[in-house]
């Protein structure tokens, strides 16, 4: 006996057919009779814990597998003999013509076979292959012929079920149905029958089938039951792809009593041609596991199926080109059916997706929840070719699409969860949330690829966070991965034009221009929660707000906002506003009246704004109140580090100090002849700032902010035309008698914050 351990195997035949084990050389004197040309006095061989590596080029074969524990028994010096051996194996893979089986599959037999070397026959007199604990019996004969091997081989199972025929079926075709198990009665039978050689197969046929069974998964919460089946493969009269068949015949089985029926049919696997059937009920309930969203947690209610049928080549069922070749017909129909997502159940509450030929109708879906209530109507083209498109859309495919949206309301952020992490998602590490991250843009960036058509909206009313719009009326539009929107609708108690892109490839990126006409602008802080700063907020404004904003926004491959590439122009003008309590003010009491102060009016105004690197930057404008006038220029980081250049009328400020409060709040007018400017900056941050007076720096920064005011207004006029400049009056100029290099200042005490 011989027992070989913890090693490797390694089997190669060439192209030719010559293996590398042959290394024996042949005797010139013929054998004597009953013994073969190599004596092997050996009885009993041994292996375990064995890598084997099989590969065969000259018939496209190869396999791998370790072998844990193996015996082989007989009289090996003998040209006949009995061999009876036993094998416990963990399949690596078998590579069978470029198609893959077996990956990973626990592999164990008991055999006794009759060998006889001088014929080169094999005849398996008692065989029990097991693949996945599921038990075949095998008979039959191999025999070694000078044009190939012939086989002749009989599998049979009467106590299997249908993770044995998985297990055995191409990696490719069984993954999507690996976790079905089945019980009931299963009848399993093969045949194996020819001479295998480079120009010919044997013929192979296999049935098997199920009756009184039912049918289970992870991911159905109900099984299917009272299931009943026959399942025929054969490689026809070609014995090959070209003329193999496999036909899935009379399905049926029962999801909570409602009957399910099915049958394919599956014809030239070189150039598939498909026939598909499928008629029944589906319960969401017990299949809304199928979708496989691990987002969607639950389902109810039912979608009926109506003789959906599909025929013909995949490679028409592919290719918009050739789309119309196929037969399509059916119909999905919604009856209160209802899936949890994420906390919220959305109910599709009627409606119906018809299916003619290359065109899906939507006629009158109705879909409520999440705080949402949104009806379609219209239809799509190419949604076969998109369904089975590939994840790179090699065949670059579109789904043309032209439909209605009408909504009574629609929750935007409720409804933008759905793309976000589970819960248990959030608590992976940051590198596998990442991983998700990216995958959940890329799924977004796929699933905008293939889209291309327009959706008429109409929405009564919608909310994103404190944000509320009623009456928008527009279209959205997609094409190759950008989404546009143009519209116009009711918010903060104005009107909004919007006119944007979103562009979903890589990372994705926004391009909006927005016109805002009458906002309130107390309103606006309030809805938007006073742009997340607590300096000025929509208790200290009053007045209607009319704007040209255009922003340009980015994301990174996760999905995150990229604060730094951040960019908006903006030309805005506030009319009657008013500003109440204003804590910042309060630095300047000690030339304005307290009482001025705690309630300002100002005439209308007009200035450009600009975000850029995450600092808002307010170029030099003037602003004329009842409290004083003044011209303000600033920047103001998101961090609230803050740098504003002040100029104020001193003469005015001299006489105003001797007048009684103004109870009128009527403004200041802009004239005061003969009298010269003050200057302050403010420096530092909201909660710790200092006034300092600063001629040549504020001067400095109104000159700067002449050359960003134009250029930001360049980039209106090239988004919206043309933009009307407000001007600081002329009557307010400075004195040009006045010496330009002497600092200006009044002797009065002022703090800063903090």
């Amino acid at each position: 006996s011989v027992v070989i351990s913890d090693g490797a195997l390694n089997i190669e035949v060439d192209r030719q057919g010559n293996p590398n084990y042959n290394i024996f050389k042949e005797s010139e004197e013929a054998p004597e009779e009953g013994g073969s040309s190599t004596a092997v006095a050996l009885e009993l061989a041994r292996l375990r814990n064995i890598e084997l590596i099989y590969a065969d080029q000259s018939t496209r074969q190869e396999m791998a597998a370790l072998v844990n524990d193996a015996t082989f028994s007989g009289e090996f010096s003998a040209e006949k003999f009995s061999l009876k051996s036993e094998a416990d194996i963990t399949s690596r893979f078998a590579d069978l013509d470029g198609i893959r089986y077996l990956p990973g599959k626990k592999i164990t037999y008991d055999a006794s076979i009759l060998v006889n070397l001088e014929e080169g026959s094999y005849d398996i007199e008692e065989a029990v292959l097991n693949v996945e604990d599921n038990a075949f019996k095998v008979d039959g004969t191999i025999e070694s012929w000078e044009s190939g091997t012939y086989f002749d081989l009989f599998a049979s199972g009467d106590d299997g079920n249908l993770e044995g025929v998985l297990a055995l079926l191409p990696e490719q075709y069984a993954e999507s149905l690996q976790d079905f198990s089945s019980s009931g009665k299963f009848v399993f039978n093969a045949l194996v029958k020819g001479q295998y050689n480079e120009r010919q197969n044997p013929e192979v046929r296999v049935e098997f089938g199920l009756e009184d069974g039912r049918l289970s998964s992870p991911r159905l919460d109900n099984p299917l039951k009272d299931v009943r089946f026959n399942a025929i493969f054969t490689n026809g009269k070609f014995r090959d792809n070209s003329s193999s068949v496999f036909t899935l015949e009379s399905f049926k089985g029962y999801f909570n009593r409602e009957l399910v029926e099915m049958r394919l049919e599956v014809a030239n696997f070189d150039e598939p041609v498909i026939d598909f059937s499928l008629d029944g009920v589906a319960p969401l309930e017990s299949v809304y596991g199928l979708l496989g969203n691990p987002r969607v947690t639950g389902g109810s209610g039912e979608v009926e199926i109506k003789k959906l049928r599909l025929k013909g080549a995949y490679k028409d069922m592919i290719d918009p080109g050739r789309i119309s070749r196929v037969e399509a017909s059916g119909a999905l129909e919604f009856d209160d059916a209802a899936l949890s997502i994420k906390d919220e159940e959305i109910l599709f509450d009627r409606g119906e997706l018809r299916l003619e030929g290359n065109r899906m109708a939507v006629e009158g879906l109705r879909i409520e929840g999440a705080g949402s209530d949104i009806s379609f109507m219209g239809s799509a083209y190419n949604i076969l070719p998109v369904f089975f498109a590939d994840s790179l859309n090699s065949q670059d495919v579109e789904l043309l699409f032209d439909a209605s949206l009408v909504a009574k309301s629609l929750d935007i952020d409720r409804l933008m969860k759905f793309s976000t992490l589970t819960e248990e998602e959030e608590q992976a590490p940051e590198e596998v949330k990442d991983s998700l991250k990216v995958a959940v843009v890329q799924k977004r960036q796929t699933v905008t690829s293939f889209l291309k058509g327009s959706f008429n909206a109409d929405v009564e009313a919608f909310n994103y966070n404190l944000i509320e719009g009623n009456n928008f009326k527009g279209k959205l539009e997609f094409d190759n991965n950008i989404m546009g929107i143009r519209g116009e609708v009711t918010a903060f108690n104005g009107q909004l034009l919007l006119d944007g892109k979103t562009y979903f490839q890589d990372e994705p990126h926004l391009e909006a221009k927005l016109t805002c006409k009458a906002i309130d602008v107390t309103e606006f802080f309030r809805q938007s929660e006073n742009f997340g700063q607590d300096v000025l907020q929509s208790q200290n404004l009053k007045g209607k707000l009319d704007a040209l904003i255009a922003i340009y926004a980015y994301w990174d491959e996760e999905g995150n906002f990229d604060m730094d590439k951040l960019r908006v122009l903006a030309g805005v003008a506030i009319k009657n506003g008013e500003l109440r309590d204003f804590g910042m003010l309060e630095s300047f009491s000690s030339f304005v009246k307290i009482k001025d102060l705690e309630r300002i009016n100002f005439v209308d105004v007009q200035n450009y704004l600009e975000i850029r690197k995450q600092r808002l930057y307010l170029p030099a404008m003037f602003i004329r109140s009842n409290a004083l006038n003044l011209t303000v220029s600033g920047e103001h980081t998101f961090g609230n580090e803050i740098e504003y250049n002040i100029k104020v009328n001193a003469g005015q400020v001299l006489a105003e100090r001797f007048k009684r409060y103004d109870p009128s709040l009527k403004p200041k007018p802009a004239k005061r002849s003969g009298t010269f400017n003050l200057y302050y900056a403010i420096l530092g941050t909201i909660d710790d700032y200092n006034i300092v007076s600063s001629k040549r720096r504020v001067k400095s920064d109104f000159e700067q902010s002449e050359i960003r005011k134009r250029e930001i207004q360049r980039g209106l006029e090239q988004a919206f035309g043309a933009v009307q400049l407000l001007d600081e009056p002329e009557e307010w100029k400075d004195n040009s008698e006045y010496n330009p290099g002497q600092e200006e200042y009044l002797d009065f005490d002022m703090e800063g914050g903090g």
